[in-house]
């Protein structure tokens, strides 16, 4: 490739590297070598009960706290306000409990992730979605129509991770302090790819999404919120037994990302832009979704005429090129996407494109050669 193509270098010292052909960073990127080797010495050192106050113990907890302040300091916050969960989603769910411990109703986004709206849906006495324009992004006046009725919580995400439109959080906090809900923001995909989010009470996050392991969550909590989650955190882990090597690998994938986030999101959108700008030239029938300019860096979202998502992502899988479809499927249903639905797209699945950290620019124009032909077999099982 030319050097003025649109991702001519990766950044030094880059996190992760994934197979050619990976383009499916939503669905999990491979940890690091110095993430692998502080997770190692993590289990090595901090195999106690953090709770005990014998030597091992005591060291256990050291290392426990340590990786707290770390990510305390990555995301711009005290220590006493991050929390560690064994998820994502769990640190979402257990936002919600802290927050609707007395009942009340939840006012959210209608372009929400299952695992803000699942959870919401059987905590809160009831769910009430606002609108969002074709981009996916909140409507102001729906919104204020919403906080009117004074629920109980607020959940806006920080971006879409389905077509990757940001939301507007500073005049969706403000209307929300205005009216005094607290605003519970889930960060999917936006940590270590945009700027760590400041207008929020509640933040929820996966660390996953910046090349740390799966099993691990974080939940930051502003100190001045009456948040009362069902167990007491554990050295701040709420739920279960702390997983210590876990927590300090998720802390170092985000401390090595974060110094070279901003260069890898620019090299992302050179990227995604090329995409966005091909996929309607090589391809007949070819909607992209989302926001073409507010939007995350590494996601890009299609629909196609006359073929289902999921044939396309098999498609593509044959010849070499991991994807995912936007739908949310089980082995005997399939349902299109509430993320389309509520922007009025109509379509019964999507193609979403997400780079993963250190994708190549190789495998962007690989992806775009073998395009036209997955979408030309995926159209004749149709026919």
């Amino acid at each position: 490739m030319s050097s003025d193509s649109p991702a001519a270098a990766l950044p030094d010292r880059l996190p992760g590297q994934p197979p050619s052909g990976y383009l499916d960073a939503v669905g999990g990127q491979p940890l690091t070598d110095a993430t692998r080797r502080a997770w190692l010495a993590a289990a090595d050192q901090a195999w106690s009960d953090p709770a005990r106050l014998h030597h091992a113990g005591r060291r256990a907890g050291l290392v426990l706290d340590t990786a707290r302040q770390s990510i305390a300091t990555s995301l711009r916050i005290d220590r006493d306000e991050a929390y560690w969960t064994s998820s994502g989603p769990t640190a979402v769910a257990t936002a919600l409990q802290g927050l609707l411990r007395n009942g009340g109703r939840v006012a959210a986004s209608g372009v929400e992730s299952l695992a803000v709206l699942s959870p919401a849906k059987s905590l809160a006495a009831e769910v009430d979605l606002i609108a969002v324009d074709r981009h996916g992004r909140i409507d102001l006046d729906d919104l204020d129509r919403a906080l009117a009725d004074q629920p109980a919580v607020l959940a806006v995400q920080a971006a879409n991770p389905e077509v990757g439109t940001r939301q507007p959080l500073a005049q969706v906090h403000e209307r929300a302090q205005r009216a005094g809900v607290p605003l519970l923001v889930h960060a999917v995909q936006v940590i270590g790819r945009d700027p760590v989010p400041d207008h929020w009470d509640v933040l929820a996050a996966s660390a996953r999404d910046w090349a740390g392991p799966a099993g691990v969550g974080v939940l930051a909590v502003r100190r001045h919120l009456a948040w009362t989650p069902e167990e007491n955190p554990d050295r701040g882990w709420v739920g279960g037994f702390p997983d210590i090597p876990a927590a300090v690998a998720a802390a170092t994938a985000l401390e090595q990302l974060l110094p070279l986030s901003e260069v890898e999101a620019e090299r992302h959108r050179g990227l995604t832009h090329l995409i966005r700008d091909q996929l309607p030239v090589i391809v007949d029938g070819v909607q992209v979704v989302g926001t073409p300019e507010d939007r995350l860096p590494h996601i890009v979202t299609f629909t196609c005429a006359g073929v289902m998502g999921e044939t396309v992502v098999d498609e593509l899988a044959r010849r070499g090129y991991s994807v995912a479809s936007g739908s949310a499927c089980t082995s005997d249903v399939r349902m299109p996407s509430q993320v389309l639905a509520a922007m009025g797209i109509a379509a019964d699945a999507s193609v979403r494109v997400s780079l993963p950290l250190g994708c190549t620019e190789e495998t962007v124009y690989g992806f775009l050669a073998v395009l036209p032909e997955a979408v030309r077999a995926a159209r004749s099982t149709l026919a």
